[in-house]
């Protein structure tokens, strides 16, 4: 009876002291969001801030022409001339008009590529390094498996044209936009709002897609995409204040809404979270006092206005713990160090005295149950605002986007 009493409490102490901590974080999160599925990171970090139904396979349309970027910068063959074939200069879809026979390095190619989101464009560079569309679809998929680790991915073709065994995850595209966040050519690319365009068959000014680089401070771009299957997709990065993130959006009805989702995202990660890092050549003595010089920054994800400690345990892992003594990262410093079994932490404890025993247990169970009825009432009130603030958000754009159509 003890045991299951000792049990008890336990039980009902974990839920009281940790339950309404995750609901307020949750509560702070954006909740009217109308993408299908969404996903919020630290670019340097990869941490998720925020997230819904992130592992949903969905079709990702152009944002596809992320990894076929990376695919080209990693190559090294960006000054390579690519002769346009038959079949590239015949895609269809949205185009940069390559003329069958014209040559251009494929840099300009990842410029159309990105910047105007050229069907022609990808198809042009998938034969160039592979040799044709299905054999750079197989190498796309090698690298998101073997390189990234990821699951739920597949790809069949260079530029996301619809096809029913071509999909993605909002997670799985925001480590691949993570990944390609590393080059800076990428970057560079990506954040250019104005390109002039000279070929064979069109000579233009393109203007980037990404329509944030006009509108949010800080933006950087990377890609959008839309097909009447996946709907509009949306890929954002951002930087703030030495602030990296990443958003993905998928399977909105409008671009504008996939452009609101985004901002209610970055506002939210900007507003709530920064990029920590302690320096190459900080040192720190382990527990047996030997000292440990970091050879590289170490970076980590926390709270704004949230203080940290860092020190090394007698693992030899760096570990960063915050005010309330919670791990936010953890680094290994030194994997071969051996345990030293006479240095411990103290982690204190609470002991429950007998006698105090039977009061304790009818004051947390009482307690406990009137917490679990206001939390039941609190969360049940708030999904029914939340589904009325969604209705009313998704009517007013629609009602925006009817007024728009009928002005034009």
């Amino acid at each position: 009876m003890k045991r299951i009493t000792v049990l008890v409490v336990s039980l009902l102490l974990s839920f009281v002291w940790i339950l309404p901590e995750n609901i307020y974080a949750e509560d702070d999160e954006p909740t009217d969001l109308l993408s299908e599925t969404s996903i919020l990171i630290d670019a340097k970090t990869g941490e998720v801030l925020a997230e819904e139904n992130p592992d949903k396979r969905m079709y990702p349309a152009s944002i596809t022409k992320i990894v076929t970027a990376i695919m080209a910068i990693e190559s090294g063959k960006m000054d390579d001339v690519v002769t346009i074939s038959e079949n590239a200069a015949s895609v269809p879809g949205t185009q940069v008009y390559l003329v069958e026979g014209e040559q251009m390095t494929l840099r300009q190619l990842v410029q159309g590529l990105m910047i105007n989101s050229g069907n022609d464009a990808a198809v042009a560079i998938a034969e160039h390094l592979s040799g044709s569309e299905e054999a750079f679809a197989q190498d796309m998929n090698e690298f998101a498996k073997e390189e990234l680790g990821l699951k739920n991915t597949h790809f069949v073709n260079p530029n996301g044209l619809p096809d029913d065994d071509h999909y993605s995850t909002a997670a799985d595209m925001a480590e691949f936009t993570r990944y390609a966040m590393q080059f800076d050519e990428f970057k560079e690319i990506v954040r250019t709002k104005e390109f002039d365009w000279k070929g064979a068959g069109w000579e233009t000014t393109l203007y980037n897609h990404h329509k944030l680089l006009w509108r949010y401070d800080g933006a950087i771009g990377v890609k959008n995409g839309y097909t009447s299957k996946s709907k509009h997709t949306l890929v954002t990065a951002a930087e703030r204040n030495g602030t990296s993130l990443i958003v993905v959006t998928m399977k909105n009805d409008s671009s504008e809404q996939a452009y609101q989702d985004t901002i209610e995202l970055l506002n939210y990660g900007f507003e709530h979270y920064e990029t920590e890092k302690i320096e190459k050549g900080t040192v720190f003595t382990n527990v047996d006092g030997k000292e440990i010089k970091l050879n590289e920054d170490k970076l980590f994800t926390h709270k704004i206005n949230e203080g940290f400690e860092a020190k090394v345990n007698e693992d030899g892992n760096l570990i960063i713990k915050n005010d309330v003594d919670e791990e936010i990262a953890s680094f290994p410093l030194v994997p071969d160090t051996k345990k030293s079994g006479a240095i411990k932490e103290a982690i204190g404890s609470v002991k429950v005295e007998d006698a105090e025993g039977n009061s304790l247990f009818s004051v947390l169970l009482k307690g406990s149950l009137l917490l679990l009825i206001v939390l039941f009432v609190w969360n049940f009130i708030r999904k029914r605002r939340r589904r009325k603030k969604k209705k009313l958000r998704k009517k007013r754009m629609m009602e925006e986007i009817n007024r728009i159509k009928g002005s034009t």
